[in-house]
């Protein structure tokens, strides 16, 4: 009987020992699992710049199946809303006078997304600035001023206004002739939100796509409080800042613009004169997505300086730093987490 216990006691020790084992080995695959939650990054030449894509995985084959995804939904974003493929959906409607034309959803969602920061911007913001954008292309190439009459006949074709949406039948019809629209200051932002939503939806929230500037970011990566964003802070300096969860657009006319006689004409328009601005003008806005942050960053680098001061303060939804410099003058102003994230 002794012996029986015996072997009893020997057999349940080594079962013991085997359980105890087998739940460490339990214990450190898991801990393994969350070990290799390693960063990966992924570039490629879209829309006219580099789109830069940040994922934590598990590991490279799925991150970059994941990425191509993104990158493929970005393709097709592309051949819906630039201006510069001639069949995209953008310029078949372009190519409408007072039709009734139903859109996408993607369509829609920026066109609608556009009319109301144009009606909150007053007009600061404006899809249908195509005619003048083409000029000012053109006036790029060549180092010359568009034409005076050519800018006049341009800038009757170019209101807010003059696009109606029918929201019931998500519809779009151009109420005036030689109109075109020109998503330039919005749709990056939308393909970098959609992009990201591809990650997430995938399973991968702890991403960053990030369209030319036009940045939308997902969930802060493992044990951080978010992404580390560099801002400008002044002229010489800029600062890190620190997000999850929302869109960031930074403009201004740094690299793009044309000198004539004097003068920096920015590649940035106002569609409300029809010129290239002169100011000198960086804009910082943080949003709930990239595409709202996009077209309010391009309004307010239009804008008469006291207008957007007066705007920006109207808008406790939206979080800006504006600075424009004059000469050995620069004045700036900030709102929300550009004042909270002072660093």
């Amino acid at each position: 009987m002794l012996s029986d216990v015996k072997r009893w006691m020997k057999l349940d020790t080594t079962s013991l020992v085997l359980s105890f084992m087998s739940l460490l080995f339990c214990s450190m695959s898991v801990l393994e699992v969350f070990s290799q939650s390693n960063r990966f990054e992924f570039s490629k030449p879209l829309m006219g710049t580099d789109v830069k894509i940040v994922i934590y995985a598990n590991d490279s084959l799925s991150a970059n199946n994941v990425a191509e995804s993104a990158f493929s939904r970005i393709n097709e974003l592309n051949d819906a809303l630039s201006d510069y493929q001639i069949d995209s959906e953008l310029n078949q409607l372009s190519k409408t006078y007072q039709q009734t034309i139903a859109v996408s959803s993607d369509l829609w969602s920026v066109l609608y997304t556009a009319q109301s920061v144009s009606v909150r911007s007053g007009g600061a913001f404006d899809v249908t600035a195509g005619p003048l954008t083409m000029l000012w292309r053109r006036a790029m190439r060549r180092s010359t001023l568009p034409d005076k009459t050519a800018l006049d006949e341009a800038r009757n074709s170019v209101s807010y206004k003059y696009l109606y949406l029918n929201e019931q039948n998500q519809t779009a019809e151009l109420k005036k002739i030689n109109m075109r629209l020109d998503l330039g200051g919005i749709a990056k932002g939308y393909v970098a939100d959609q992009a990201l939503q591809v990650l997430m939806d995938s399973g991968y929230p702890e991403a960053v796509v990030d369209a030319g500037g036009d940045i939308a970011l997902g969930n802060a990566p493992p044990s951080l409080d978010g992404w580390e964003i560099q801002v400008f802070e002044d002229d010489a300096y800029s600062k890190i800042m620190i997000l999850a969860n929302c869109g960031i657009a930074v403009s201004g006319d740094t690299y793009q613009y044309l000198l004539h006689n004097g003068v920096r004409y920015s590649h940035i328009v106002d569609p409300r004169t029809g010129f290239g601005v002169t100011h000198e003008r960086k804009v910082a806005v943080i949003a709930t997505t990239a595409m709202i942050a996009d077209a309010w960053a391009s309004a307010y680098s239009v804008m008469d300086w006291g207008k957007a001061v007066v705007n920006v303060q109207e808008h406790q939804d939206l979080h800006v730093h504006l600075m424009e410099s004059n000469g050995e003058n620069s004045h700036q102003i900030k709102t929300g987490l550009f004042l909270l994230q002072e660093k």
